[in-house]
């Protein structure tokens, strides 16, 4: 089976790590596979290499454009680039994303390929007319959905009248091999003698930041050791008036606080591995997720992790169990867990060994078994299930 898998960026976001991850599984399968990306700023690669084919289609930035018009022209440019490549090679066109899914949809329409399939892992807040077209669009006219938790089935048969296949994400098996001492990661990062709070994914609403800077505050006050390493920030979205929220916030707070607030941008593959494995306490309370690839990582290598309660990630989270949960709009609350986390051994051991185990049951393998019969079926079926 020749698969072609498509995505919007290079960068190490949940949709490209879970693109590349699902590329090398089915290739292990004995598949051939090619992932697409649009390559911005420059970027002729991906952020790792990959076990499989990978074709960039570049994109230049432009100064002044709105949010608007950049999202049409990643469209623009990502649907003309496909239609120099080969595509009748492939019997099978995934998409990750919206960006991919309007490209692909225009394919379609010009013949170049004959249907094709979409994962959603989640939806956003769009509020402009030709974000919420192209969102809608997206959503409604890939031939096949496929969805990485039921929550977010649920919401696509509630709001679009579609119904998807649920695949959950795998974790990586690097994830679960050891790094080393603890401490000895800890000096060779800058944070000896620290106690250590980790989030992913940058600075945005999703991910919930200022409120886990809040939480970090009230924990700084108990202990007065512990740091924050807020890691990852490559987005498709415009979020600066978030990160300004954010910096006025930071600013102003206590000198303590101030200087135990560590920004990374987005890590290497070897670097995020490290930062998972120095840390004492993963820290996720988003407001949304689509299934929440950063936090299986996490566990995978024995990190306690605090996390929110909702429904997704209580799809494969109990609190006190494998995680600690907190409202994702109480403060007060993640602050309590964050602080439970790093103090109470015996909690501690039991998010260790617990976390560890449950998320075992969660593999790319297993996710590219699923994928392949759902393409089968589409193969099976073919044009006539063309949506509308």
């Amino acid at each position: 089976m020749r698969i072609a898998l498509y995505t919007y960026n290079t960068k190490p976001r949940g949709g490209v790590v879970h693109t590349l991850a699902l590329a090398e599984a089915l290739r292990n399968r004995g598949c051939g596979v090619t992932v697409f990306a649009l390559g911005t700023g420059g970027n002729e690669g991906f952020y790792r290499p990959v076990e499989a084919d990978t074709r960039i289609v570049p994109f230049t930035l432009r100064a002044g454009q709105t949010f608007e018009e950049r999202i049409a022209r990643y469209i623009d440019t990502y649907t003309e680039g496909l239609d120099q490549e080969p595509l009748a090679d492939f019997d099978i066109h995934h998409v990750q994303d919206c960006i991919s899914a309007n490209a692909l949809r225009r394919l379609r329409e010009k013949g170049r390929i004959p249907f094709f399939l979409r994962t959603v892992h989640h939806l956003d807040d769009f509020t402009t007319p030709v974000l919420i077209d192209c969102q809608h669009k997206s959503v409604v006219r890939p031939n096949a959905l496929i969805t990485v938790s039921h929550y977010w089935r649920n919401r696509l048969n509630a709001e679009f009248g579609r119904d998807s296949e649920v695949i959950h994400n795998g974790v990586e098996q690097r994830f679960y091999e050891p790094r080393g001492d603890r401490e000895r990661l800890k000096e060779a990062y800058g944070f000896a003698g620290k106690t250590v709070f980790l989030t992913l994914g940058g600075i945005e609403p999703r991910k919930n930041t200022i409120r886990t800077l809040r939480a970090f505050a009230q924990v700084k006050a108990k202990l007065p050791h512990a740091e924050l390493l807020i890691a990852g920030g490559t987005t498709l979205f415009d979020y600066r008036h978030y990160l300004q929220a954010f910096q006025a916030e930071l600013q102003a707070m206590d000198n303590d606080v101030r200087s135990s607030v560590r920004l990374s941008a987005a890590p290497n593959n070897d670097t995020v591995q490290d930062y998972y494995a120095l840390a004492d306490c993963f820290v996720q309370p988003s407001t949304k997720e689509g299934w929440g690839l950063a936090v299986m990582e996490a566990m995978a290598g024995g990190t306690p992790v605090v996390a929110s309660t909702i429904e997704v990630f209580r799809e494969f989270l109990t609190h006190e169990s494998n995680a600690l949960l907190a409202e994702p709009e109480d403060e007060d609350a993640i602050a309590a867990q964050m602080f439970r986390a790093v103090t109470d051994t015996g909690l501690q051991e039991q998010l260790h060994t617990a976390g560890k185990s449950s998320i075992q049951a969660y593999s790319w393998a297993a996710a590219a078994e699923k994928h392949m019969a759902v393409y089968e079926r589409m193969l099976a079926v073919g044009q006539s299930s063309f949506a509308n």
